[in-house]
Formats: structure tokens, C-alpha cells, sequence
């Protein structure tokens, strides 16, 4: 390797400094590798110090480590070298999304709501996704067909269901509404007597066939209330792109741009929050969105959150924890 030239980290791979460890987040291939935090220095270093000035300025048992990290940077193509840096700038940091609200919850359990009301307030927001989870029979494949009905020709891209077991229906009575309804791109059904899935296919054939199969989802996992929301594990985190990165970096992965409405109907940050905004049929969604105090959980961001900031899986998890 040329020790005059310039080690260069490509832009679209992004260093994130942890305590003990520290990342790089390729947003390109969507993969995250961790790293000694005692070498994240360097990588500031690589725009201002050619190879051979960072090596000279290392003793020989630190230059053993650092050839090896960057090694490990090669062989994952996270660096090249070149004679000038200047002319590959860093990407853009900032973020925004053309709605005032980008994903919505419902909660049903003891009643229904107003969801024509509900839909077309979403719409007016442009809200892009929408969760359904449903707690008791009330909700059931047919309330779910009614609705994706209601969100065909807003704002509204995708839908997701979570709804309770019913043994009164077949597999393909489940499958049925997921192929009716094309905005449907998860269906979950929870405390059924097995775990196991049911594989939809749309109709699609050849090589376009993986991107439209749906997979129903049944857990034998009861639902109960939206406190069984939450969980945060490696499984859980997201897959690092462009967007969902500078999202994260200057928002709340969970509550940015989110907009609920729990079980009895008042409308909050998340249905798991303490604090009710209103409700729904007292007030519109767009009243509530546009309150600074509903927009000041989007800004909780995990730089300023203790038990977050020296995670280096920070701008890839949702942060899930009201």
C-alpha cells in the first residue's frame, strides 16, 4: 500500500462512536460492522494525514494493531487510496419527509373507532403507513378488508394488521384478505394454538415472484394491551440506509412523525405514553400534530439519551421504550 497517498473512507460509510466499541454503518450494502473505539480517531485522521505520517507517528506495537484495523477496513471495502480526498465531499446530514405525520397506530379492543374519520384526517396529514393492532374479536379479517378499503387512494402506502386468532377461520380465509388487498404488507396473527406462517403468493411469476410473496405471521404470543410493545434486541434493528440513518441522527427512530390513537380513542405519541393529547372525536388529528408539546417527543434524540448515546447501534434502532 502506498504510505503517500491518502486512506479514504467512502462517504456512504459512516463511522458512529460507541464507548467500548464503535461502528461503521455501510449504507450502501445495509450492513453494520463494529470495531475497537480505539481506533475510531483515525478515521477523522485519513482527510488530514497521508498513510506514512499516520504510521510514523505510531510505536511499533501500535502500528501492528492499526495496520491490522486497517486491513479489516480494506477486505470490507470501506476505504480505498487515492492522492486527494477533496474531491468525494460527505453526504448530506439533514433529513425531512414531504408529511407532517409519516406513520400512524390504531389500538382496538372494547370498541370501534371512527375509522373513515380517522383515515381521511391520516390522509390529510400525509401519513404513509399505518399499523392496525387489534386486542380482542372486535377487529377481525373482514374489519380489516373494510378498512384497507378506506386507505385505498390516500396518502396511505402500506398497512400492517395484528389481529387476535379466530379458529373459526381457514388458512385461506386469512390469505384470502391479504391477496383482496394489495396495500396489506403485514398481517400477524397472535394467540394462536401454533407458531408457524402462511406463505401468499400474489400471482407474480419469474424473478419479480420473492418481492411479492406475504408471509402471515401466527404466534402463539397473546397480545394483550400496548404494553406488550417494546422490545429491543439486534433482531430488532434496521437495516442502515441513507434515509433512516440521518432520520435517526436528528430524531426519535420510534416517535418521529408518529401519530396513535389507543384503545378508548384519545391520541397520543404512542398508545404506551402517559400523556393524551385528546380525543379523537373531540379533536382532529391535524389540531393535535401541530401542538409543540405532541412534536416534542419526535426531537428526544439518543445523543442526548444516557443509556443510548454510547451505543453504537444507536442510528439503527427504532428505540422502542415509551
Amino acid at each position: 500500500m502506498d504510505t503517500g497517498k491518502y486512506v479514504f473512507l467512502f462517504s456512504d460509510c459512516v463511522p458512529v462512536k460507541g464507548a467500548a466499541a464503535s461502528a461503521i454503518y455501510d449504507l450502501t450494502r445495509g450492513r453494520i460492522s463494529t470495531f475497537p473505539s480505539e481506533y475510531y480517531p483515525f478515521l477523522a485522521s485519513f482527510r488530514e494525514q497521508r498513510l506514512g505520517e499516520l504510521l510514523d507517528a505510531l510505536s511499533e506495537d501500535d502500528r501492528a494493531g492499526f495496520l491490522e484495523f486497517l486491513e479489516f477496513l480494506v477486505a470490507n471495502e470501506y476505504v480505498c487510496v487515492l492522492d486527494d480526498s477533496g474531491a468525494f465531499p460527505e453526504l448530506p446530514s439533514g433529513w425531512d419527509a414531504p408529511g407532517v405525520i409519516h406513520n400512524a397506530i390504531i389500538d382496538v379492543d372494547a370498541q370501534h373507532h371512527d375509522y373513515g374519520k380517522l383515515v381521511s384526517e391520516l390522509d390529510a396529514l400525509g401519513c404513509q403507513h399505518l399499523q392496525l393492532r387489534s386486542y380482542s374479536p372486535r377487529f377481525g379479517v373482514s374489519e380489516l378488508a373494510a378498512l384497507a378499503r378506506l386507505c385505498h387512494g390516500t396518502s396511505i402506502q402500506t398497512l400492517q394488521a395484528i389481529l387476535v386468532h379466530d379458529p373459526t377461520l381457514s388458512d385461506d380465509d386469512y390469505a384470502a384478505v391479504v391477496t383482496g388487498n394489495r396495500i396489506l404488507g403485514s398481517l400477524i396473527v397472535h394467540s394462536a394454538n401454533e407458531d408457524r406462517r402462511i406463505t401468499v403468493d400474489r400471482g407474480t411469476r419469474g424473478s419479480s415472484a420473492a418481492l411479492t410473496v406475504v408471509e402471515i405471521e401466527l404466534t402463539t404470543k397473546r397480545l394483550e394491551s400496548h404494553l406488550d410493545c417494546g422490545t429491543i434486541t439486534t433482531g430488532e434493528l434496521l437495516v442502515p440506509s441513507t434515509p433512516t440513518f440521518t432520520e435517526l441522527r436528528h430524531f426519535n427512530g420510534c416517535l418521529n412523525r408518529k401519530i396513535s390513537v389507543d384503545a378508548s380513542g384519545h391520541v397520543r405519541n404512542c398508545p404506551a405514553m402517559a400523556k393524551s393529547f385528546g380525543h379523537h372525536a373531540d379533536l382532529t388529528l391535524s389540531a393535535i400534530a401541530a401542538q409543540a408539546g405532541f412534536q416534542a417527543a419526535w426531537r428526544a434524540r439518543k445523543d442526548e439519551i444516557a443509556v443510548c448515546r454510547d451505543c453504537p447501534y444507536r442510528y439503527a434502532c427504532t428505540d422502542c421504550r415509551a
